[in-house]
């Protein structure tokens, strides 16, 4: 019976260390590109132009890559940048790869290689760059953070100076995000919107971000407070705090990322040991956010795919919001899928997965001829189109 066992767990180990092996594998496994390179065959010399080829072709392997990872306007307006720092690096990127073809073709000789690019390296050093900010068209954050610090139990409390919101912004601006002024945004919010959006309403903190023109809302709420008294034989006290804070999409209303951290600090001064430990937990909490948000756009540009809320209002007929989803689904590239989530009186919401800017969409289908009538974009933001839908004369 233990001979029994021990062989099936053999067999079982066996399995599981294949299947371990493979899942490696696969998320090890970078992206396979067959490209040709050229070069000039100088003086009869065929071997340096065949190695010249080789370079040539694996750099333009890489330039594929990188193609299906940046969208065309990026490549276009960054292709220095690209060039210089990536492209001049191919060998970097390129795992292995083996020829499939190659020769004289007159004065040139051609090589085919199938290249293996590495996805992971590829894409930090375009992060690196500053390029993800760009290909998701450099989208501004809004930070609005409550925040307390008590005294002794709490049983005191007191306005702060903002050290949590000043602690966040720092982070942001050193990440190269686009930040809202905080002093305008407190100059002008109103104590009543302010306290909805402290206390988690996300359709409030998305309205006040699109007022604002900013994308991305980050809100919460740190406190601090005295553990104890004092720390014994001295008159240093023991202050710790707590921060709470969540990402919203302006767009959608949608939380993104949430997170909680906490700070200590010890301090003769009960008001600057607390902002101290609220600026502790601040700078871990937006460590975190910013790993988080830019793990969340990184997915939707390298992906390739993003969902798109699409708001139709003024159909007069369930056939054009057929004619609308055939025209998504059929003739729009890069539309992967179109989930319709409602039809109601003359209001039609859609979720589109699509592997491009929100923008391409709205032009799409703002220039389209639909028979009786036409759509006119009235809001256009990196994940929502509202759309109305017009009548024909």
């Amino acid at each position: 019976m233990n001979r029994s066992f021990s062989r099936k767990s053999g067999i079982l180990f066996g399995i599981l260390a294949i299947s371990f092996w493979i899942f490696v594998s696969a998320g090890m496994a970078g992206e396979m590109i067959t490209a040709d390179g050229f070069a000039a065959i100088t003086g009869g010399n065929k071997v340096i132009a065949r190695d010249k080829a080789v370079d040539d072709a694996l750099r333009k392997a890489v330039e594929q890559a990188v193609g299906t990872m940046v969208s065309s306007d990026t490549m276009t307006e960054s292709y220095k940048v690209i060039h210089d720092k990536i492209l001049a690096r191919t060998s970097g990127y390129v795992e292995k790869y083996k020829i499939l073809s190659e020769g004289p073709e007159g004065d040139l000789y051609r090589v085919r290689v199938q290249a293996e690019i590495g996805r992971a390296d590829l894409t930090s050093d375009l992060n690196a760059l500053g390029l993800l900010h760009v290909m998701v068209e450099k989208p501004k954050v809004m930070v609005i953070i409550d925040e307390k610090i008590g005294g002794l139990y709490g049983t005191t409390g007191s306005e702060s100076i903002g050290q949590a919101e000043s602690t966040i912004i720092e982070k942001l601006i050193n990440s190269g995000f686009n930040v809202v002024d905080a002093d305008t945004v407190r100059a002008n919010i109103s104590r009543d919107k302010a306290l909805r959006i402290l206390e988690g309403d996300n359709k409030a903190a998305a309205a006040e971000g699109l007022k604002y023109g900013a994308q991305v809302v980050i809100t919460g709420k740190a406190f601090s407070k005295n553990a104890i008294t004092s720390i014994r034989g001295t008159n240093m006290q023991s202050i710790q705090a707590t921060m709470q804070a969540r990402v919203i999409r302006s767009d959608t209303a949608k939380v993104i990322a949430s997170k909680s951290a906490t700070g200590a600090q010890a301090h003769i001064d009960e008001m600057q040991g607390g902002a101290l430990a609220i600026k502790e937990a601040s700078e871990k909490i937006a460590d975190e956010l910013i790993e988080m948000i830019v793990k969340q756009w990184s997915g939707e540009v390298y992906g390739r795919s993003q969902e798109i809320t699409v708001m139709i209002n003024g159909l007069v007929s369930y056939r054009h919001l057929a004619a609308v989803k055939k025209i998504l689904e059929k003739e729009t590239q890069g539309v992967k899928a179109v989930h319709q989530r409602s039809f109601t009186g003359s209001v039609a919401e859609l979720a589109i997965d699509y592997g491009g800017k929100s923008s391409n969409i709205a032009d799409e289908l703002s220039h389209r001829k639909f028979s009786g009538f036409r759509l006119e974009p009235t809001n256009v933001t990196p994940h929502r189109i509202d759309l109305k839908a017009i009548l024909a004369k």
